[in-house]
This record gives C-alpha cells, structure tokens and sequence, in this order.
C-alpha cells in the first residue's frame, strides 16, 4: 500500500495548463488537488517527466495562481476514467500554500450549502 504524504481533495475546477515547449494555453480540468501536487484530466495526456504549468482560479481572492509542475504517472483514458496527468507541484511557498487551502475552503464550503438546501 502507498502512502501520501498530503491528504487529497476531490476538486472539480477547471484550468487552464500549459506544456513547458508550448506557447498557448489550453482546458483542463483538476480531479483532485494537494499541497504536494494535483491530478489533471487532459487528453491526450503528456509522457512522465513533462514540465507545466497550471493556472489555478482562486474564487474568493479574485487572483489566478499560476503552479509549475512535473508529470510523475499518467492515465491513459479508462472506461469510465478520462485521461489525465498526476502532477507534482515545484517547491510550494508559503503564499501558495494559503491559496491552495483557500480554494479547498471554498470548494468545500459551496458543498455544505448545496447539501443545506
């Protein structure tokens, strides 16, 4: 069994990404996120080692975090599983950190109230 070293959170939000070669951005869409790094759903996935960078909306700053990364495993399309890329974060600072936990606050917080109604 493997264990993770930071807790991972389901997150549905869409981003936008680029490779590290590419000049335009393109849609993705984050299935999980942690401070250690996120699972993105692109297709077609790149190989492992790609380098890219992840602009992440922050809702309630207002403000785009953008996140350099590496691909460390790659999903190919599974039924019932799209395809998608597990990315490691670069070295995260502290003010990345807050965002990060502040987007996991939002999300989490707009999920208590669908559930309220």
């Amino acid at each position: 069994m493997k264990l993770r070293r930071f807790l991972r959170v389901p997150l549905p939000l869409r981003v936008n990404y680029k490779l590290e070669d590419q000049e335009e951005f393109q849609k993705g869409i984050i299935e999980d996120l942690s401070w250690g790094g996120v699972f993105l759903q692109i297709d077609p996935p790149p190989s492992l080692g790609t380098r890219l960078i992840i602009q992440i909306p922050i809702p309630e700053q207002a403000i785009q975090l953008e996140l350099w990364g590496t691909v460390v495993r790659v999903r190919e399309k599974e039924v019932g599983k799209p395809a998608g890329v597990g990315v490691e974060f670069d070295e995260l600072d502290h003010e990345s950190r807050g965002h990060i936990q502040s987007l996991v606050t939002y999300w989490v917080r707009s999920l208590l109230q669908k559930i309220r109604k």
